[in-house]
């Protein structure tokens, strides 16, 4: 917070003790100083006069009819909240006069036609969030309460309303009460809270502290401590699945979500204490997925079950291992996944390798070149994984974008010196010859070793715009192509190995955000191509070493096998 002058110099980055990241862009807030007194030039107020040049290399946020914000125009505006509000003086008033209780009012309450005893009745009556702030907060509130004069009156309304004084009766009675919501009142105290759980933080504790002892009948869902013991026993049973047969495997999980599916609607899920629950869903999606081995008499048959289903179990086994943190929980769901994914993907790959020795897959030159029309932008993605790819596809349908979809076979070996380049515009000028250890290809007209520097080479000679990750290239050249990279799928997985399942949301915002950055510079269309999928399997794959006599040449994840040796 500072002066104009100072301000700018702060955004300007030349002050020592200021430091502002090259990566994110500043806000500007300034109450009360509107739109136009910085485009009212000379007459502009000397004191923001620093800050008018900015308005041309930002955005201001104002309406769509470029006017300044109003809290009645951010409450009715189809940009702002889309309410239904009367335009009256008297609403108006009762708007600006509730505005500090208005603005921690859940959406959902604010429905239909909204009037001014609407927004009086969020100062006035609002009793039930009053009584709640109270439970979640007792001394806290009392303090404010008494100081405001409130107390007295909100003893009365709980008297009245509730049936109980939180003089004489205190919190206990009050976190029985609402835990057990036994009667009308009381019911629709629970739901209020269960609303809005994270806004009332101290309940949770109370319900502990509060809870009847032996009492024989009583809603579980109410009660922390009793979800907290049921993801207890659920991690006990994940974990139980070590070294279990599939099949078994698969029947235990399907009866743990029977048992367990209710507790996703429960409000301790809604604050992030059921994790295990929330993972459970997608292991008996990855369970059922599973049950049947993935099928196909061709290696073209089974590419086609996997794009029309067999990905989801893939996408099934990511899932439930993103949605679990710690460690015990981490090591409960990764135990369950490989149960029943590791011998799933092992038959699959047996039976790909099967068939390849009848119908090989293609080679190098019997698949179409990658290539792009004018004005549009290839962007090349390291690893992004078949069923990463249907995420991809449905941010980018969520912005608005028209999406197309193809896919194609990977180049063998499927790492990234070999793969990446076999799905550039310059495949039919690079080879593969000899085995070098990376099983990097040559490039055709000189025999070099096709390094980074010779890929960009061959891709701007072949007039391509190699465009830096953090730049939109420029589509308005004559005959404008572009290449560029993006992500680090690949670079994270080999470093987090199973921790990676909880970035991939990042990274799919990221990558959706750097297709929009390019068609917002003004690319007609852009291509995203990859060069190859991977497993993901927690614990590891199972690895056997290969003797040096049987290998022409030998890598960490592939091998090329020396003559006619048996492996």
């Amino acid at each position: 917070t500072g002066p104009a002058i100072w301000l700018r110099c702060a955004i300007e980055r030349v002050l020592d003790d200021v430091e502002l990241p090259d990566d994110e862009i500043p806000i500007i807030y300034m109450p009360e100083v509107s739109r136009q007194d910085l485009r009212a030039g000379d007459e502009c107020p000397r004191p923001l006069q620093p800050l008018v040049e900015l308005q041309y290399r930002g955005t201001v946020w104002t309406q769509r009819n470029g006017r300044d914000w109003t809290v009645e125009a951010f409450l009715v505006s189809d940009d702002g909240l889309g309410l239904d509000v009367a335009r009256d003086a008297k609403t108006k008033r009762s708007i600006l006069a509730s505005l500090p209780i208005l603005a921690d009012t859940p959406i959902s309450r604010l429905t239909g036609r909204l009037e001014a005893e609407d927004f009086d009745r969020l100062m006035v009556s609002d009793h039930p969030r009053n009584l709640l702030r109270w439970m979640s907060d007792p001394r806290g509130v009392r303090e404010i309460y008494e100081a405001e004069g409130k107390w007295h009156a909100f003893c009365n309304r709980c008297r009245e309303d509730y049936g109980f004084d939180p003089k004489s009766d205190g919190e206990l009675t009050a976190g029985e009460r609402l835990g057990l919501h036994e009667d009308a009142v009381w019911a629709a105290l629970w739901r209020r809270f269960c609303e809005s759980p994270e806004a009332y933080p101290g309940i949770p504790d109370l319900l502990r502290r509060s809870k009847p002892v032996g009492k024989l009948t009583y809603i579980k869902e109410s009660w922390p401590d009793e979800n907290q013991e049921e993801e207890t026993r659920l991690r006990d049973a994940l974990a139980a699945l070590d070294g279990v047969e599939a099949g078994f495997a698969r029947s235990c999980i399907r009866d743990l979500e029977k048992e367990h599916a209710p507790r996703r609607n429960w409000v301790w899920a809604k604050l992030g204490e059921a994790p295990l629950a929330h993972a459970l869903e997608h292991l008996a999606r990855l369970a059922e997925r599973t049950q049947s081995p993935h099928g196909g008499d061709t290696p073209e048959q089974m590419a086609t079950l996997y794009t029309k289903g067999g990905f989801l179990a893939d996408d099934a086994a990511m899932r439930a291992l993103a949605a679990v943190r710690s460690t015990a929980d981490t090591k409960a769901v990764s135990t369950a996944v490989r149960a029943v994914y590791l011998p799933w993907i092992e038959a699959a790959a047996e039976r790909l390798q099967r068939l390849t020795k009848v119908s090989p897959l293609p080679h190098a030159g019997q698949q179409a070149t990658v290539e792009c029309d004018v004005c549009e932008c290839i962007l090349f993605v390291d690893g992004l994984r078949f069923d990463l790819a249907q995420r991809v596809v449905a941010a980018c349908k969520e912005r608005g974008l028209s999406v197309r979809q193809n896919r194609r076979w990977s180049a063998l070996p499927s790492v990234t010196a070999t793969a990446k380049p076999a799905v550039s515009p310059v495949a039919g000028q690079i080879r593969g010859t000899g085995l070098p250890e990376t099983f990097t290809p040559e490039v055709e007209a000189s025999g070099q070793t096709l390094t980074t520097a010779r890929f960009r080479k061959l891709l701007e000679d072949a007039r391509y715009q190699v465009i830096p990750a953090d730049e939109p290239g420029d589509p308005g050249a004559p005959n404008a192509r572009g290449w560029t990279e993006f992500g680090q799928i690949d670079r994270r997985g080999h470093n987090m190995k199973a921790a990676l399942a909880g970035q991939i949301e990042d990274e799919i915002e990221r990558l959706t955000e750097r297709v929009v950055e390019l068609i917002d510079a003004g690319w007609r269309a852009v291509r995203i191509v990859t060069d190859h999928g991977w497993l993901l399997v927690p614990g590891g794959l199972p690895r056997h070493d290969l003797p040096r006599y049987l290998v022409e040449c030998k890598w960490s994840r592939c091998a090329a096998i020396k003559g006619d040796s048996k492996v």
